[in-house]
């Protein structure tokens, strides 16, 4: 039976209405307004690897700048995403896997790309906080997914081994994340991709609902 199970947020669990494209440009603006070299990165560039570039631009000599940079586009970003917040919505077994799971003493957890305070918003909005031991956001790990560094943390706070965790998502970059942390990967098919292409990107486990969450975890 497994121990643990790690959620996504958006698009997991929750609706959330973010143009992805958009969250990139932001980033992207900042970058191009500090100076930055940005004509091998685009919208199509996965965030953390706009904020790595940004990183080894800034070099180990200027940390700081990097930091002032990510901390101006995350708060732009935090604007965006409460504002999505306000109009998302739960899936519709969402609550009831939560409590199943629950009752059967499965840990809880989320960890998201998402900020703080749109995460925290959304949460509440929707009365699901509850069910999670913790939630871990960007604000609170060293790299976003596809990067495995949010997932390790999450491992390391439930204090067991990462074959006993499973990090349920909606994309690649979430099996890609699990795959890195070895923990087990349950995609979800909920609108993003179908569940044999996800099945295709290598999840340990390809479901169409989250209803179907329960029966993979053993319970």
């Amino acid at each position: 039976m497994a121990v643990a199970a790690i959620f996504d947020l958006d698009g997991t669990l929750v609706t959330f209405n973010l143009d992805i494209g958009e969250w990139r440009k932001v980033l992207l603006d900042v970058l191009k307004k500090r100076g930055y070299e940005t004509g091998s990165l685009g919208l199509a560039t996965p965030t953390q690897d706009i904020l790595d570039s940004a990183r080894d631009q800034a070099g180990p000599a200027n940390p700081g700048a990097f930091d002032d940079l990510k901390k101006e586009a995350f708060s732009i970003l935090d604007v965006l995403e409460l504002k999505g917040a306000e109009s998302s919505t739960v899936f519709p077994d969402a609550v009831a896997t939560l409590q199943y799971l629950k009752s059967k003493g499965v840990r809880l957890g989320i960890l998201t790309n998402s900020g703080r305070k749109a995460a925290t918003e959304s949460l509440k909005k929707l009365g699901i906080g509850g069910y999670f031991e913790f939630v871990l956001t960007r604000d609170e790990t060293d790299a976003m997914k596809p990067r495995p560094e949010g997932l390790v943390k999450a491992v390391s706070l439930l204090g067991i081994s990462p074959s006993e965790v499973y990090y349920i998502g909606d994309s690649r970059y979430d099996i890609m994340a699990a795959k890195q942390a070895g923990v087990n990967s349950v995609a979800i098919g909920t609108g993003n991709y179908t569940v044999e292409s996800l099945r295709d990107m290598g999840a340990d486990y390809a479901v169409a609902a989250l209803s179907e969450v329960a029966a993979v975890l053993g319970v």
